[in-house]
């Protein structure tokens, strides 16, 4: 059984629907995948490191977690400090736009009382953070979590990034670019964006992201272009392209990406090619657009996947 590990901060979500209601839940980039992943792999186990206060939203993520399943021994709590909260908005294309209001949130302090030898006792087979897992932190904590993630990856860990760049969570391009740049080192498996990398290093197509990311000797890079579709590389070139297929209706972009990276990574734990993964992930991301909010209603998810599996059999 496989064991994953997802580094990062879930935070409370406020949605207003378009009868002017607030709808509340639990959301943020490498939880979303969490959830996702063993969702779409419920054999496996899922674990989460993070932090949350003792205040009532902390409480009912923690309830929320394990309802999904996720393991929350390594979430602790900051008496001090509280749940990050965040409010999303989007338009008629399902484009999202967000307001945050985390400076007192725990999970920027997740790290300050752990030592680096943190997980050296777990077995995990692979752990995914992001950049915006670093960026929560302070440039000390940075520094512990690639640490931690070294030591791991010593021990046969498989590392995987997803740079997941937010311009307003750094101080500039060039303190982003240095820490991002620090975690493609480390990373066995890439998962960037296009347009995150031409936002930060002015990369236009999945050849110059290639190109870039082989300068770091990451294994394997899982690039998503948009309209372009999704291109799989290793260090020797490209080795997949999954075409671009639409929904039949995008209402939300929001948890598409992390959806994508959960299924992905967890399939590829448990044996599928990349052919088959990036396929499974593709199918459960377009599922996800149609729906509001990250994190959408299990039973539409698991459609998306035995439809997947349908195709993969069919094909």
């Amino acid at each position: 059984m496989n064991k994953l590990l997802f580094v990062g901060e879930c935070m409370l979500e406020l949605r207003r629907d378009e009868n002017g209601q607030v709808h509340t839940s639990y959301a943020g980039d490498t939880y979303n995948s969490a959830v996702y992943a063993k969702r779409t792999c419920p054999e496996s186990e899922v674990a989460y490191l993070s932090a949350v206060g003792d205040d009532v939203f902390s409480q009912q993520l923690l309830s929320n977690m394990a309802t999904e399943g996720i393991d929350s021994h390594l979430v602790g709590c900051n008496h001090e400090r509280n749940l990050g909260i965040y409010s999303i908005t989007t338009d008629n294309s399902g484009e999202r736009s967000f307001a945050y209001w985390r400076e007192n949130s725990a999970a920027k302090n997740m790290l300050k009382q752990c030592k680096e030898s943190l997980i050296d006792d777990e077995n995990f087979a692979l752990i995914f953070f992001s950049g915006i897992t670093l960026a929560i932190l302070d440039q000390q904590d940075r520094q512990k979590l690639l640490s931690i993630l070294h030591r791991a990856k010593s021990r046969g860990v498989t590392i995987a990034f997803d740079p997941n760049y937010r311009a307003r969570l750094w101080a500039d391009k060039t303190e982003a670019k240095y820490w991002l740049e620090q975690a493609y080192a480390l990373a066995d498996i890439a998962l960037p964006g296009l347009e995150d990398h031409d936002a930060l290093f002015q990369h236009t197509d999945a050849q110059q992201v290639h190109d870039f990311l082989n300068q770091f000797g990451v294994q394997e890079q899982v690039i998503k272009c948009g309209v372009q579709g999704t291109y799989v590389y290793d260090l020797t070139g490209i080795q997949y392209h999954q075409p671009f297929k639409p929904a039949a209706i995008q209402r939300d972009t929001t948890g598409a990406g992390d959806s994508f990276a959960g299924a992905y990574l967890v399939t590829r734990c448990d044996g599928l090619n990349i052919e088959q993964a990036t396929m499974r992930a593709s199918e459960l991301a377009r599922t996800v657009v149609q729906f509001s909010g990250a994190i959408v209603a299990s039973e539409l998810t698991t459609n998306s996947l035995f439809s997947a599996l349908s195709n993969e059999v069919n094909s």
